[in-house]
């Protein structure tokens, strides 16, 4: 009889032993079951973005723009750079023309002339990013700077367009640029005798608008140094951020020589949409050293949602 309650206590006890082992392979093969539910059926703002690099259609000039085109400022018939070619420059020593290497040249000439109302610049710019939550562009291209005037050049800019929907002077309509990254001289040389240029970022902190009361208040920083005839890599990010409020936001990365700059603004306004130009506008209108030149290549441009 003792044996037979010892046996039967054996069996009880692995009988319990399988019992639990099998609820906790189970346990675990539920588990993953839910993570791989997770995985599959949840999805981020983030993970929502839809991002294309395949930009083909690009916008026509406005009546202004087009009212001031530089006779004989003409793009090429098969440009190495993307985007519409915005040319007013009425000297020699400018326009737009493909160069080797696959680079794209822009060359400027500072001049007291004003093609409808603005500054010399041989620009390109796209389509614009509209108002939306997590929405934005990214342009992207490698740079050499060849030759700065005695006055600033701006490579990149952001513009604002439409109402102001956040922010100071909500309710206004936007005009100008809500940032300009500039190049002018820093008056030095490197030991190989390259000048040294000063990279700057200037953002509208107030903004500039349509009517009475419009002008706006800009803020300088210093971003980084480039040296002449080096290659960098910039990239330019703009849009709104993923807040219920979409408010608008900027990120200016150079990298090349050794180092990466970057900087990201959070916008003290947003507006219904912003519009990306890059290549160069303006220089010094006054000066003997008036000159200025950069070429770009390798230039992308990506729109998220």
């Amino acid at each position: 009889m003792k044996k037979t309650i010892t046996t039967f206590f054996k069996l009880s006890v692995i009988f319990t032993l399988f019992i639990a082992t099998s609820c906790s392979n189970e346990g675990e093969v539920i588990e993953d079951q839910s993570l791989e539910v997770e995985n599959t059926d949840f999805e981020s703002p983030e993970l929502l973005a839809r991002t294309t690099c395949n930009e083909t259609s690009f916008p026509n000039l406005g009546p202004g723009a087009a009212s001031g085109q530089a006779s004989g400022c003409n793009d090429s018939s098969n440009p190495n750079n993307i985007g519409t070619l915005d040319c007013r420059s009425s000297a020699s020593f400018g326009g737009y023309a493909n160069v080797g290497g696959g680079f794209g040249r822009y060359r400027l000439t500072g001049s007291t002339d004003r093609f409808d109302g603005t500054r010399t610049r041989v620009e390109r710019f796209f389509n614009r990013v509209n108002r939306g939550r997590n929405k934005s562009t990214t342009l992207s291209y490698e740079f050499r700077v060849d030759e700065v005037s005695s006055g600033r050049t701006c490579i990149v800019q952001v513009h604002a367009e439409g109402e102001i929907k956040e922010g100071l002077r909500e309710g206004r309509t936007a005009r100008s640029a809500v940032f300009l990254l500039y190049i002018k001289k820093a008056n030095r040389r490197d030991r190989q005798g390259r000048e040294v240029y000063t990279a700057e970022i200037s953002e509208s902190t107030v903004p500039f608008v349509t009517g009475s009361n419009g002008s706006g208040t800009r803020t300088t920083t210093f971003l980084r140094n480039i040296t002449q005839g080096i290659r960098y890599n910039l990239t330019c990010k703009t849009g709104y951020d993923n807040s219920s409020s979409q408010l608008a936001e900027s990120t200016v990365t150079i990298s090349g020589g050794g180092n990466t700059r970057s900087r990201t603004m959070e916008h003290t306004y947003t507006a219904e949409a912003a519009t990306t130009r890059y290549g160069a506008y303006e220089a010094c209108d006054t000066c003997s050293d008036d000159r200025f030149q950069i070429r770009i290549r390798n230039v992308d441009f990506c729109r998220t949602n």
